[in-house]
């Protein structure tokens, strides 16, 4: 796309209201050239487009995904504003996304849902907030995260230290006894695997606490520690991958 990440990327949201992978959205807040962006997409495989209203939606065969019944998959994108990238594996799905943007349809921030996000003057760089989960039996990772009917996950960082907070809500005070006792079970495992250090650290650095139906993780560590663990687990992988090979 001709721009550098480091520097011009402002913002990537994600999002979905359905379980289908086709119902995401994808918008890229950046500093980008925004005809390029279009010579690029006309450029692309069976280039089309179509008009919604102020908008151009532009769509191209995506290549690299596989074909589904024998119909090729396309990318639906659209700029708006000369700073956002909206991009859908379905027309509908960009449309609404430019109906938000226009303020001309209900947003996140007047409808009600997830009001915690953005409150307290905190300036965090991840935000992630979900309902209605519906995850996969049997794996351990996911066992704290099958319990809960909402979870809210907020990075930031401030004064040399990262600050991650995991909000679990359940069902009922019982739901929430059990949930802390699961992740209670989860860092002692972590704490067990004394050939890993980071998840040693990781375990040792996080708190867990219960508030009625409300669970709460709070993880706080150095930014030169969580570096160096991202660094260390990046690492792990790679030699796990040249093991395989």
């Amino acid at each position: 796309f001709n721009f550098d990440p480091r520097k011009q990327l402002r913002g990537v949201t994600l999002y979905s209201t359905g379980k289908a992978p086709e119902d995401g959205v994808l918008l890229v807040y950046a500093d980008f050239d925004a005809d390029r962006l279009v010579t690029l997409a006309k450029a692309a495989k069976d280039y089309q487009s179509t008009i919604y209203r102020q908008h151009v939606i532009h769509n191209w065969i995506d290549e690299k995904q596989k074909s589904r019944q024998g119909v090729q998959r396309r990318v639906y994108a659209a700029i708006h504003g000369g700073r956002v990238v909206v991009f859908a594996q379905q027309e509908p799905r960009v449309a609404q996304a430019l109906d938000v943007l226009d303020h001309a349809t209900a947003n996140l921030a007047t409808s009600g849902q997830f009001p915690q996000l953005g409150a307290g003057g905190r300036n965090d760089f991840i935000q992630v907030a979900v309902r209605k989960l519906d995850l996969p039996e049997g794996e351990s990772k996911t066992a704290l995260l099958r319990l809960a009917k909402a979870v809210r996950l907020e990075v930031g960082e401030a004064q040399g230290k990262v600050l991650a907070v995991l909000n679990l809500e359940a069902n009922d005070d019982d739901v929430a006894k059990q949930m802390v006792s699961v992740g209670q079970g989860l860092l002692a495992l972590m704490k067990l695997q004394k050939d890993n250090s980071g998840s040693v650290k990781l375990a040792e650095a996080i708190a867990l606490k219960q508030d009625g139906i409300a669970v709460t993780a709070t993880l706080a560590v150095a930014t030169a520690d969580a570096i160096e663990l991202m660094k260390a687990n990046a690492a792990r992988k790679t030699q796990k991958k040249a093991a395989k090979e």
